[in-house]
């Protein structure tokens, strides 16, 4: 399964999305995330990839496929892509 279909699968479980409404790059606030809720989330897409995203990064990343780029980029510097 590619990156951004593990993180959309997350994002439905973890978050409550419809999966017919997912746009990769729709901004979260548009998808209903709260900033709350986005971190929250964060937490579980740290556990299922095994990286991490630092205060920084969150600042960066606006929509789902922001954040497969940070994921692609954080395995690829650790190897494990």
């Amino acid at each position: 399964m590619q990156t951004l279909d593990r993180i959309k699968d997350l994002a439905i479980k973890e978050l409550s999305l419809d999966p017919g409404k997912i746009d990769a790059n729709a901004p979260l606030a548009d998808l209903g995330v709260d900033s709350l809720t986005f971190i929250e989330f964060m937490f579980k897409v740290e556990d299922e990839f095994g990286v991490k995203v630092s205060d920084e990064d969150l600042r960066s990343i606006k929509c789902l496929a922001d954040l497969e780029r940070h994921i692609a980029a954080s395995l690829q510097a650790t190897g494990k892509a």
